[in-house]
């Protein structure tokens, strides 16, 4: 059974919000469990702005510790309420070092108490130390501490493997920034494939009046339990009735801040969903300022992307679907047409590199935009 997930955009700004776009976070809804990418200050306002339940909020991706991707995330914490009287259930955070210290550092400093526990994971590189969970806060639980390491004779670079439930993997792999920043992808478990009705119903049809003599009214019933519980089905007549084949799941993708991603492409396999970092372009605002190499260059050395280079990685790990964000402050997010002009600008440089047959397939979010991702 495919279930519903979408993607809500509750901050798309880079380094400063504007009066139209908050600070970095989005909300990956999976049959109705919200498990946040980054947090960036005052997110818990989009959330309420939103369609998003903050009670479902389960599981939170920090990216890397600059402030416009996690100043929200302990006031975000504070706030997060029980689905239940029974909901035990912890918060769980993944991120980078020094997360686990932080959040810790500031409830203890503020002295927050929570409604809901939580429990940070910290995902290591070489040379980080590992807090060793001491001094908790009163709702904090400890956490594993993921060491970002090639396994010895594997080709694939550095990575971890995050198993999060329901079948579901995060593999997390560092990518360039100025400060250590993570992506991370986001595999479903394979699902069942669609049922092959006129193979199947004739099957049925014709064993319809001895299935009803074993009870069962309407023989075109087993064709929901063929399909949701996996299982073959043995007719009165002896055909043996096969469920379909399983598909891979879906599998969205979304860094952090960025300048080159090419760690994480040997976990990339033609994504539903690609999320990619376009903080400055060269737009008819800019026009007067700046050539396209100095645009390219100024952007780079603050360890982030252009539109082209977003397009660009999308095309090689062969994304069905981009969307850009974290755009520069000066990029207005409302939908005056100055403000969609240039976010149409910035939209068509990044096709330009993803190739002009994925028209259809590129997007600029807006905040509080959400976006369905279908199989």
């Amino acid at each position: 059974m495919v279930v519903p997930m979408d993607i809500t955009f509750l901050g798309t700004s880079s380094a400063q919000p504007s009066s139209t776009r908050n600070h970095q976070s989005m909300a990956l809804r999976v049959n109705g469990d919200v498990w946040l990418f980054d947090c960036g200050e005052a997110t818990q306002h989009q959330v309420q702005k939103s369609q998003v339940k903050m009670s479902r909020i389960s599981k939170v991706f920090i990216t890397h510790m600059h402030g416009d991707h996690c100043f929200g995330l302990c006031p975000l914490l504070c706030s997060i309420g029980k689905i239940s009287d029974d909901d035990d259930a912890p918060i769980e955070i993944y991120g980078p070092s020094r997360l686990r210290q932080w959040v810790r550092t500031t409830l203890n400093s503020t002295y927050a108490a929570l409604e809901r526990c939580y429990r940070v994971h910290e995902i290591l590189q070489d040379d980080d130390p590992e807090d060793t969970s001491e001094d908790l806060h009163p709702q904090e639980l400890p956490g594993r501490n993921y060491r970002l390491d090639a396994k010895e004779g594997d080709a694939l670079p550095a990575h971890v493997i995050l198993d999060i439930g329901n079948g579901f993997k995060v593999t997390a792999a560092p990518i360039v920034h100025r400060v250590p920043t993570l992506g991370f992808v986001v595999q479903e478990p394979e699902i069942a494939g669609n049922l092959d009705m006129a193979e199947l119903r004739p099957h049925l049809m014709r064993n319809a009046d001895a299935l009803r003599a074993q009870g069962i009214k309407q023989p075109l019933s087993l064709l929901s339990k063929l399909q949701r519980q996996g299982e073959p089905i043995d007719l009165p007549d002896g055909t043996r009735l096969m469920p379909p084949a399983k598909v891979r799941g879906r599998q969205v993708v979304i860094l952090g801040d960025t300048c080159d991603s090419a760690g994480i492409v040997p976990f990339c396999d033609h994504p539903q969903l690609l999320v990619h970092e376009a903080t400055n372009a060269l737009t008819s605002m800019d026009l007067d300022d700046a050539t396209h190499e100095q645009v390219v260059e100024r952007t780079v050395s603050h360890g982030h992307s252009t539109p082209q280079m977003a397009g660009a990685f999308a095309k090689r790990i062969g994304a069905r679907n981009l969307i850009l964000t974290h755009f520069s402050s000066r990029y207005k997010g409302d939908t005056s047409d100055a403000s969609l002009k240039i976010m149409e600008e910035i939209r068509q440089l990044a096709l330009s590199t993803y190739g002009d047959d994925k028209d259809a397939n590129l997007y600029c979010a807006r905040d509080l935009w959400d976006y369905q991702i279908k199989l």
